[in-house]
């Protein structure tokens, strides 16, 4: 029987190839929804439903798709979609009323920043992207330093960055704020920060695939267990990437928190922290140690955010992914927090490698045949490796990566502990509190620390046998 059922499976994917590469879409895409619950063909159906809807040109279904069917291929074709769709229908030209004929202003970069009530704008080369500021938000007493400094984070699709001068250099403010996703990681840099910190949420004030329940449920959580209201902004500013012909997203990793350095007069800040562990700051690529204290690209966003009065803070860079999710857990935030906004706005898609990374060490139940799932844990080099590899351990499924069993083999238990050398890289101001904090929900990595002798791609690389699937528009 199941090779009746495998040949059976086999006529129909080549029936319906061949009519999608005729050009019938529809027949081909109708043919293809027939098979979404099929097991040995709902991968390949999705695909055609998805390529044949864009081919179309029908963004809003195939967004509308993407939605009950979330992979890798889901998300790449949606962004695409949402891309295409905002153009169509004017939200890449929504446009300010009293400075509609205001152009791009290479030479005076400033005047590219307009106010209409609480209504901020950035006319950027290719078209105006705004804020929803708090009342409070006045542009013109806004120091020129954070105007650039939230340029420089903005531009970086168009290469263009400008030097932030000592001379016009801001004064620290008294107050500090947090970039907060309302994920794992950001969550438990939340925890482990001083009561009194802002914590502040870019709202995505377009429709798209992404679903804000999850967050919303967890900022509720945050006003009724402990009385802070986490500050929402909304914004379409990830759609300056869109302009460029790329998908929906922000600009460059610190674009998350562009309206915590637009509102730093405003809120009186002198230190603005992002929730990055150790998987984006001490390991290159999540998969080789470095010396993240001298690495180029710490020293130079910490000038810069100095030079504009603000003290550059990742107050978990000393915690993994894997320490992360035990900070929440012990905090009890863990049931109220999630890392992926592509469910039904409770609980995540259970598709992706978010929800590999994230969920399914917690228990929650994931699609572990998923496109994106097994495409991300065969790449090479695979996203955040090490946590990849802890998370495999912790979910028990060593026995499925026998090409893996090389690195499988070594202890995990370090994964969740804390690197003790990551707390000088934290401001006097924070350090010993943080520090105080992290000891009552981690323990240290012990010597010899194995961290620092990451390296999974060593020469000769490890052996995964396996080829990424492509993208193309015929199949």
């Amino acid at each position: 029987m199941p090779v009746i059922a495998n040949i059976l499976a086999a006529w129909k994917r080549l029936r319906i190839r061949r009519l999608y590469n005729s050009g019938d879409f529809v027949k081909s895409r109708t043919l293809s929804l027939r098979e979404i619950s099929s097991d040995l063909n709902r991968d390949f159906a999705v695909s055609i439903v998805l390529r044949s809807h864009y081919n179309e040109g029908n963004w809003s279904e195939l967004i509308a798709f993407t939605a009950s069917h979330p992979s890798d291929q889901s998300t790449l074709f949606s962004k695409k979609a949402e891309s295409k769709l905002f153009a169509k229908s004017g939200f890449l030209d929504i446009q300010p009323k009293s400075f509609i004929k205001e152009v791009w202003n290479e030479f005076s970069p400033l005047k590219n920043w307009y106010q209409e009530g609480s209504c901020l704008w950035f006319r950027h080369p290719k078209g105006w992207v705004f804020w929803d500021m708090p009342k409070e938000f006045v542009l013109s007493e806004t120091n020129e330093s954070l105007l650039f400094l939230a340029m420089n984070v903005l531009l970086k699709p168009f290469d263009i960055r400008y030097q932030i001068g000592e001379s016009t250099r801001r004064p620290f403010g008294q107050n500090a704020a947090l970039s907060y996703s309302g994920g794992i990681d950001s969550t438990a840099a939340a925890a482990l920060l001083p009561e009194d910190t802002i914590l502040s949420y870019h709202r995505r004030s377009f429709p798209s695939s992404l679903n804000h329940g999850i967050v919303d449920r967890l900022f509720e959580r945050w006003k009724l267990k402990f009385g802070r209201t986490v500050l929402q902004v909304p914004s379409n500013h990830e759609l300056i990437r869109s302009s460029m012909g790329l998908p929906v997203g922000f600009s460059s990793d610190f674009a998350a928190g562009v309206h915590l350095i637009l509102l730093s007069d405003t809120f009186d800040l002198g230190i603005l922290a992002f929730g990055t562990p150790i998987d984006n700051t001490w390991l290159e690529k999540g998969s080789k140690f470095r010396d993240f204290s001298s690495s180029p690209y710490w020293i130079r966003w910490k000038r810069q955010f100095a030079n504009a009065g603000l003290h550059l803070e990742f107050p978990i860079n000393h915690i993994s992914e894997g320490g992360a999710m035990k900070v929440c857990q012990i905090t009890e935030f863990i049931d109220y927090v999630n890392s992926c906004l592509r469910g039904n706005g409770l609980k995540g898609c259970g598709k992706c490698w978010k929800c590999f990374n994230k969920n399914g060490p917690l228990g929650r139940k994931i699609d572990f045949e998923s496109y994106e799932i097994q495409t991300f844990l065969h790449r090479i080099p695979m996203p955040t490796a090490m946590h990849a590899l802890w998370s495999i351990h912790v979910q028990n499924l060593e026995h499925k990566f026998l090409h893996l069993q090389s690195v499988l083999q070594q202890p995990f238990d370090w994964w969740e502990k804390y690197y003790s050398p990551g707390l000088d890289l934290i401001g006097e101001y924070w350090r010993d509190g943080i520090e105080e904090n992290t000891r009552k929900y981690l323990q240290p990595m012990p010597e010899p620390i194995a961290l620092e002798q990451v390296n999974l791609y060593r020469k000769p690389p490890l052996n995964l046998e396996f080829h990424e699937k492509s993208v193309k528009h015929e199949v």
